[in-house]
């Protein structure tokens, strides 16, 4: 049997009933089977079917692949680099933004381009805000190795819309994160 089933294996009917019985989880929009790990390459995977090898995988999405978080969210968060523009039909499920990569912000996972975890943290402090600290603690007790690159990546950002607010968050996150793992 395949790692991953999605409706054009097995009728969403026999994936429903085979998931109730307890052979199989989900997996966002597939199931695998319960004797199978999920992983970072499995994740990877069921959201290119979902999206397509052309867009890159950010934010909640990112977070989710990488296993930071363990649901998949009700709306993956894409995007797709400036120089690869295309079009995207809108979807309920899935946001596509355009947008610029430095060199090592992004890696491959099982055909899929998804964030490095360095990246979600510097888009988390600039872009997301007061509500994402669950996940930015989570993000730093994960990989802690990124935390002082981010902060120095942010601390040299220029023209960079709320960068102070990014860099008092960070501060913050960190003390968050120091506190969780003294315990």
């Amino acid at each position: 049997m395949a790692s991953v089933l999605t409706p054009g294996v097995l009728t969403v009917a026999e994936l429903c009933s085979a998931r109730l019985d307890g052979e199989l989880f989900a997996v966002d929009e597939a199931f695998a089977p319960v004797d199978e790990a999920e992983s970072a390459w499995m994740r990877a995977g069921v959201l290119r079917g979902v999206t397509g090898g052309r867009l890159t995988a950010e934010l909640d999405s990112a977070l989710w692949v990488r296993g930071v978080v363990a649901r998949a969210p009700s709306r993956h968060t894409m995007c797709v680099a400036r120089s690869n523009r295309l079009k995207f039909a809108p979807s309920p499920r899935i946001a596509v933004r355009e947008m610029g990569h430095e060199p090592g912000d992004v890696e491959v996972i099982a055909g899929l381009c998804v964030t490095m975890p360095g990246r979600i943290l510097f888009d988390l402090a600039l872009l997301d805000g007061e509500e994402r600290a669950r996940d930015a603690v989570a993000l730093m007790l994960r990989f802690p190795e990124i935390v002082e690159p981010c902060v120095r990546r942010v601390d040299e950002a220029r023209s960079v819309p709320g960068k102070l607010r990014g860099e008092d968050r960070l501060r913050r996150w960190r003390i968050g994160a120091e506190e969780i793992s003294r315990r």
